[in-house]
This record gives structure tokens, sequence and C-alpha cells, in this order.
């Protein structure tokens, strides 16, 4: 749970970090560095999307968790009542939490979200009325560009993170950005969002 301006965000966030490398041959410099470049974004606006499309984006974490977590009952000699104990044991292992803040005015909720590594178009961000979820997905680019330069990499990457809202919110009239790895919303209270149309 996170306290911030006096808001109150019960949260679950989730992080995967399978092994993953990328790196370019000495006469790909240029390449590169327009690939860095394009890796620090400008301010872009991030899509909504429905909650059964973000549930699809993140099935393979929660696939990985359970595996994890069965193999913890096995090794445990299958005894059973242990269950929750086990699945979060699986999640230390295999996940790292996001880093968030949630705000709170007059008029609007300001959530905020690091996300380094992450390049827009891997993340999905759903609203609904009081609750806030997104997800993130990477990919390490492929193994043989890894070879040529074994000390530069990106760790492929799985988050999931799911925010209660403190009070009902407009979906309709909230924003999300994405600028250089981190994720901003802005989200109109609906009694305000009511008030503007009245």
């Amino acid at each position: 749970m996170f306290m911030e301006n006096g808001v109150h965000a019960d949260s679950a966030s989730v992080f995967l970090h399978p092994a993953g490398m990328f790196s370019a041959e000495s006469e790909e410099v240029m390449k590169d560095k327009s690939s860095l470049e394009s890796s620090i974004e400008i301010c872009t606006d991030v899509t909504f999307v429905s909650v059964g499309e973000l549930f699809e984006h993140t099935q393979g974490v929660f696939n990985l968790i359970a595996l994890r977590a069965f193999e913890i009952f096995r090794a445990r000699g299958c005894m059973h009542g242990n269950d929750q104990r086990d699945w979060f044991l699986a999640e230390s292992e295999l996940l790292t939490p996001v880093k968030f803040h949630l705000s709170e005015s007059r008029e609007q909720l300001t959530a905020r979200a690091g996300l380094p590594g992450f390049h827009r178009k891997e993340i999905k961000v759903s609203l609904e009325p009081r609750r806030l979820s997104f997800s993130g997905k990477t990919e390490p680019l492929e193994n043989h560009r890894a070879e040529k330069h074994p000390h530069s990499h990106r760790h492929a990457q799985l988050m999931f993170h799911v925010i209660n809202l403190p009070c009902e919110v407009d979906p309709s009239k909230a924003k999300a950005t994405f600028n250089d790895g981190r994720l901003d919303v802005v989200i109109p209270k609906v009694a305000i969002a009511k008030s503007a149309r009245a």
C-alpha cells in the first residue's frame, strides 16, 4: 500500500526478468545510436485497452508464477495448506515491484509509474471507474546480436500492476502518456466530470 497526499492505493505488481541480451556491430554504431535515441521517447499518448485485452497481454506471467509455485509445492513433498505462501515465494523469486505513485487533487487523480526499459508500444493500460491496471512486455533482441557484443544487453521483462483507486473516476476523460520510461495517467474524478457536463 502506498500513501501520498492522503491517498491510499492498494496495489499488486509484478516485474519479470528472464535472461536476454542485445548488441550491434561497430559498423552499426549509427543504427544503435538511433535506437537508443528512440528509446528516450518524446511524451506520447498511450491508448487505453479493455480489461480483457490487458489480461491476455499478461497471461504469461501468471503461468510462470503458477509453474514455479507448483515446483515449490513438489519440493516440499506435496504437502497441502501452503498454496498462498508458495505463490508469494514464486513471485519473490521471479518478480520485482514497479515504482508507483498516486496523488490526488480536488479535480483528479494522477498516477505515475517508473517503467525503465520499456517502450510505449510495449505497455498496455486499462482504466475502470475504481481501478487502474497496466502491463508491459519486452523481448530481448536476437541472440546472434548478443553474441557479438556480450557486454551490451537488454533483458526481457514482463510487468503487471493493479491499483484500486480511492474514488470513482471517469475513464472516458482520462489521459495516459509515456515519456522516457515513465507512465503518467491523469484521471478526472467522476463528480467533477459530471458537473462539467451539467
